[in-house]
């Protein structure tokens, strides 16, 4: 008896079985694919608001009443489970914007306070300084803080780093820049960023800070603010620019 060996080449592993002197070589196994979802829905839910979230599960619970292609006993979650999760998330974000709402409220009612109060603390400083205007014992006794006697004389530099931010409530804008030594007062101005219109006066007060109500929603605006000290006003600051929410 004579042997005849196949000059073929053995097949691969992918190929199938292949055989060597002892006989068939089982293919090792291949680990099963993962599951794959969502492969035709676009959901995109990382990128969706939270009220977005409520229109599309509001859409997705209307489009499901009725739908024969899917009869209700195979669902999965079932429409109570769907219903549930979405009428508790509806309801978490009416609660989020309830609380803005408060929020807001309570910030114009704190703002107004502040407003008052500076006007009601600036003014009791005025009246002290007017009793006792070269009494330093006496001004300090008031526990207001004094003045260095090292404070700069003469025009003061312009306020630097003003900056305009738009706040949460519609029609306002903060601004706010870094204190000038020496300056008792801060001058506020505004004007439309477009048409370089004229500059209207805005507000003078003690603090650095001020918030712009009343602003038109959408509008470009520009500001600026100098410091006034004892030889007058000083510089203007480079202005800044905003758009009202």
């Amino acid at each position: 008896m004579s042997l005849r060996f196949d000059s073929s080449p053995p097949l691969r592993m992918d190929q199938g079985l292949r055989f060597d002197a002892s006989g068939p070589v089982t293919p090792p196994i291949q680990p099963k694919p993962r599951n794959r979802t969502m492969t035709k829905f676009k959901l995109e839910l990382q990128k969706r608001t939270v009220p977005e979230k409520v229109s599309l599960g509001a859409n997705h619970i209307t489009a499901m009443t009725g739908n024969a292609a899917y009869p209700a006993p195979t669902r999965v979650p079932t429409d109570a489970q769907v219903q549930t999760a979405q009428d508790d998330l509806a309801a978490a974000d009416a609660a989020v914007d309830a609380a803005q709402t408060v929020l807001d409220q309570r910030r114009q009612e704190r703002d107004a306070k502040e407003l008052a109060w500076d006007t009601v603390i600036t003014a009791r400083a005025n009246n002290c300084e007017a009793v006792t205007p070269s009494d330093l014992a006496a001004l300090a006794s008031t526990g207001f803080p004094l003045r260095s006697t090292g404070a700069p004389v003469g025009q003061l530099p312009a306020p630097g780093d003003l900056k305009a931010t738009a706040t949460d409530n519609e029609g306002e804008i903060e601004l706010r820049c870094k204190t000038v030594a020496g300056a008792s007062t801060y001058e506020w101005q505004q004007r439309l960023h477009d048409g370089n219109p004229p500059w209207a006066a805005l507000k003078t007060g003690t603090t650095a800070k001020i918030l712009v109500p009343g602003l038109t929603p959408g509008v470009v605006y520009a500001f600026r603010v100098r410091a006034i000290g004892s030889a007058g006003p000083g510089t203007w600051s480079d202005e800044a620019t905003e758009r009202a929410p």
